[in-house]
């Protein structure tokens, strides 16, 4: 292996380590979802305002984040609704 090839291997290796520490940092502090059968709590398959309101929240009212996820607004959460929800992100400076 030459000099030249030895090089772009180094610096290619410093790129992806530098791209995965960077993932991982604006990963961090971001809180995992909860898995949908956790909040359905009695089981049907749906979430209600009731097992929804049990649910602890880092922001805002349950009644909005609800009513956001809730997309067809048939008063429960489906699997489907709740699977295809993406939260806001925060706009970039």
């Amino acid at each position: 292996m030459n000099m030249q090839s030895k090089a772009v291997l180094a610096i290619t290796f410093v790129v992806v380590i530098f791209s995965q520490a960077q993932a991982q940092e604006q990963h961090r502090g971001r809180p995992k979802p909860p898995a949908f059968s956790s909040i359905d709590i009695n089981g049907d398959g749906e979430i209600d305002m009731d097992e929804f309101s049990q649910h602890t929240l880092p922001i805002v009212d349950h009644q909005t984040i609800f009513s956001h996820i809730d997309s067809d607004n048939n008063g429960v959460i489906s699997s489907t609704e709740f699977k295809n929800h993406r939260p806001p992100t925060k706009q970039k400076r």
